[in-house]
């Protein structure tokens, strides 16, 4: 960044590169929002969107009527033909949620409602023996399910990485290895102090720290939410022989627990999670014997066999879990994008987490909204500009 570049004020600085923030980036600058993005480690997509479940959600999970469903939904429809833009892979193979007996099957049911109403499309029904017909290595033990065409995957890394070169095509300056150590405000603008040494200015901060975001705020003011963080473990299989779900399979337990996913990846992999326990937001997630003996006997449990495939690795991640500071037990279930905002200027995601990954592009689209009428410009009377064609590297 040159001595000009250091002494203005941007529009827009965004903290963190993960998929929130370089989608937050790629909506600004298709809005000639003039952006710097500050991330913390040496590239984007190093924290939580380098390892998750990496479903495009159907929207059956969400309360009718809630913003999360209506983004989830829009994403949905939207996704495919946007991925094709960023020249990123994607797989819509479908979806489906199975339980195993008389608990899990009132909550399938109960998501069929709630999908019909929230028109999800292509939505059935199926009894075990029609899911069996769809995939006979299933467990016979299976007892209903619930299928939705139009789930769907993508690489969270590679959907994240192609936003950012987008972005950086309009127009979006980066700093890497920079921590935003102090934050205050000055007359009309935002000042950011980086790695204790160095200030930025900007009108509008967008934090985007992922599992940080709430020590972020705090850097400005009391957060009134906070964050738990959780190690989330998986195993990535290579299927054999056909002896794998060519579906996503969401399962429904009979008790409290939450069950695992298998997700047929768009290079013919099979990925299996999660593993969940309390985790430290400073340490590497790192995977644990207990969290891999129990995927693998869940997978057996769900999909007798899937557990003989070759495993090409096992992983953790980290998962955010954000609570009110009012009610510290009480977890957020998520059900609708954690958003908060100082009404001067910074406007922080915290705890954002399933469907996250779905929803990036358009919580980009309604941050960028937001920053627009910080900077009193108005989205209808500006031009959008087309997302830059992209060439991926050759491998």
């Amino acid at each position: 960044m040159n001595r000009e570049e250091r002494a203005a004020v941007w529009d827009a600085a965004v903290i963190g590169g993960g998929l929130l923030g370089c989608f937050c980036a790629l909506n600004l600058c298709r809005r000639s929002v003039r952006t710097m993005l500050l991330e913390k480690r040496e590239d984007v997509c190093t924290g939580i969107s380098r390892a998750n479940t990496a479903v495009i959600y159907p929207g059956y999970d969400n309360h009718p009527g809630s913003l999360k469903t209506n983004l989830t939904l829009k994403a949905n429809q939207e996704l495919e033909r946007l991925c094709r833009k960023l020249d990123v892979s994607y797989l819509r193979c479908g979806s489906l949620l199975v339980s195993f007996g008389p608990n899990g099957d009132r909550t399938v049911r109960k998501k069929y409602r709630q999908g019909l109403e929230n028109k999800v499309p292509g939505l059935r029904l199926l009894s075990a023996g029609e899911t069996l017909l769809m995939e006979s290595g299933l467990s016979p033990e299976v007892t209903l399910s619930l299928y939705a065409p139009s789930a769907a995957t993508v690489h969270p890394w590679e959907l994240g990485i192609a936003a950012f070169e987008a972005a950086g095509a309009l127009g979006l300056r980066t700093m890497f290895g920079s921590e935003v150590t102090a934050l205050w405000k000055e007359d009309d603008h935002f000042c950011l102090e980086v790695n204790r040494r160095q200030v930025l200015r900007s009108r509008a901060v967008v934090n985007c720290a992922g599992i940080l975001a709430d020590r972020v705020e705090e850097l400005y003011r009391k957060p009134s939410i906070r964050i738990r963080p959780e190690s989330a473990e998986y195993i990535l299989f290579e299927p054999e022989s056909g002896n794998a779900p060519g579906h996503i399979i969401f399962c429904e337990t009979e008790d409290r627990g939450k069950g695992i996913t298998l997700v047929p990846t768009v290079n013919g992999k099979l990925l299996a999670g999660t593993a969940n326990r309390p985790a430290d937001a400073d340490d590497p997630p790192a995977t644990s014997a207990a969290g891999q003996e129990f995927l693998l006997k869940e997978c057996e449990r769900i999909f007798p066999g899937l557990s003989d495939n070759p495993v090409v690795r096992s992983f953790a991640g980290l998962r955010p879990n954000p609570y009110r500071t009012d009610s510290p037990g009480a977890r957020l279930c998520g059900l609708e994008p954690l958003i908060t905002e100082t009404g001067d200027g910074l406007i922080s995601l915290i705890g954002i987490k399933t469907p996250g990954l779905t929803c990036a592009d358009e919580l980009g689209e309604l941050i960028s909204g937001k920053v627009l009428e910080l900077l009193g410009r108005r989205d209808s009377d500006l031009e959008v500009k087309e997302i830059p064609p992209r060439r991926r590297y050759q491998e």
